[in-house]
């Protein structure tokens, strides 16, 4: 366990050669606004990378023109390059970058290129494997043909997906899984159990159904029992604590008072899994950074250095250059996560069930955080600014759309994505709404013409 966070420290911890390229792309943006890329400052990387910090074909052109420092130079270095065509795609770089292209990788090309027309069989196809789990009958494909209003058809067939034990109970549980990162040897029933997720599971899907509002994914001061029930206050352990023996039971049940409450990132699995015994909760908070807002520090996503940090409060060497670019983010963005136990190991706090609850006593850093560049007073606070961000409504759209599609969205389908995301707080941030936008876009039922 102990070694799972030192990995993690020196993933985000090295190059800082890497991570400087953040001001590179802001740079980059700025110029090129209408860049693919440019959509949000967590993708810019995207322009020269692969996947940070290998290089894709333009971000090789840009570095082999390079004249000086990367954020002084890049500007001079891609303009040098605007009538090449990097990816070998038939495009040049100019036209790319200037017409919601991808310079880098030949298999976005600008959207004026791209030609789709809207087919409702195709909706109905992909919707009933998505949603309901089965294949499209020939009698339902009939009566779509025969429809007057197909699109009525497809509301009315997504409707009673959304509300079947599939969607439920399987599909959204398995939304669920890289949030929550399940690991049965030391989950319910395993063999030294720090926590239950299916707490985690239950509670995800209940939010994620039935047009309640998904923001309460970081907000619910709730939990929800095996009859998907909801209930409130804390919840008691489902097995007595085991010290001794093949089998350890350290923790169970919920056990965090609701006022200290923030959704999926403050159930016990969360907290126990991702700090285990981290003074700075490190892991926990880029944890909650990349699942609920998108954004991946250890991909250079989503920096917004804090002038005074990294203050390497826990000694763990982080100031040094190689390091300090990310963690001038990642530190304050744990702070808020720092009064929350790990693992419990001691007889006492393993009785009393100590394993994710709140201690104000534990560290002192809880009122020193920021989220976005903006100061947090607590991790409620944290949370608030986290789920009421375009970043939570993008993250949340990207979601459903790589559920739906297997992909990320392409240039031609920036329009229909900004729409989708934007629409939320109109549609009260019900998730079934959103999907009811999301099969009537030319990318779900959409073939080229």
């Amino acid at each position: 366990m102990r070694i799972a966070i030192l990995a993690l420290i020196l993933i985000v911890s090295h190059g800082s050669k890497v991570f400087a390229s953040a001001a590179a792309g802001v740079e980059l943006c700025k110029k090129y606004p209408d860049s693919t890329y440019c959509d949000a400052p967590v993708n810019a990387c995207k322009t020269c990378h692969s996947s940070p910090p290998t290089l894709n074909a333009f971000g090789e052109d840009v570095r082999n023109h390079l004249g000086g420092p990367l954020v002084t130079a890049v500007l001079a270095s891609i303009e040098s390059i605007e009538a090449e065509d990097s990816d070998g795609d038939g495009v040049s770089n100019i036209d790319e970058l200037n017409q919601k292209g991808a310079p880098g990788n030949p298999d976005i090309k600008p959207a004026g290129t791209i030609s789709l027309v809207y087919d409702p069989a195709v909706a109905l196809k992909r919707l009933k494997a998505l949603y309901c789990g089965e294949s499209v009958t020939f009698e339902l494909m009939q009566k779509l043909e025969a429809a007057d209003d197909k699109k009525a058809l497809l509301h009315s067939e997504l409707t009673t997906c959304l509300g079947s034990e599939y969607w439920k109970k399987e599909a959204l549980y398995r939304l669920a899984d890289k949030k929550i990162q399940p690991l049965g040897a030391v989950g319910f029933g395993g063999n030294v159990v720090i926590s239950d997720f299916r707490w985690d599971y239950r509670l995800f899907a209940y939010i994620m159904s039935d047009d309640r509002d998904v923001r309460e994914l970081l907000s619910a001061q709730y939990h929800v029992d095996e009859s998907g029930k909801r209930v409130e206050g804390k919840q008691a352990r489902e097995e007595l604590p085991q010290i001794l023996g093949q089998r350890i039971v350290i923790a169970g049940g919920q056990p965090l008072q609701p006022d200290r409450r923030a959704g999926m990132i403050t159930t016990q699995w969360f907290l126990t899994f991702y700090t285990m015994f981290a003074a700075l909760p490190r892991n926990t908070a880029s944890q909650a950074y990349r699942e609920y807002l998108g954004v991946d520090i250890a991909k250079g996503e989503g920096l917004s250095p804090i002038a005074s940090e990294p203050r390497d409060v826990d000694n763990k060497n982080v100031k040094q250059a190689a390091c300090a670019v990310c963690h001038s983010t990642l530190d304050p963005l744990s702070y808020a996560f720092s009064t929350y136990n790990g693992i419990e190991t001691s007889v006492v706090e393993i009785l009393l069930n100590s394993s994710g609850s709140y201690n104000g006593s534990r560290q002192p850093w809880e009122a020193q955080g920021f989220i976005m560049g903006k100061p947090t007073k607590d991790l409620i606070d944290w949370a608030d600014k986290a789920r009421n961000s375009d970043l939570f409504k993008q993250n949340m759209v990207r979601l459903m759309f790589r559920q739906a599609m297997s992909r990320d969205v392409l240039p031609h389908e920036q329009a229909d994505f900004e729409k989708m995301w934007k629409s939320m707080p109109a549609d009260k941030y019900s998730l079934n709404k959103l999907l009811h936008r999301l099969i009537e876009t030319t990318a779900f039922g959409g073939h080229k013409k």
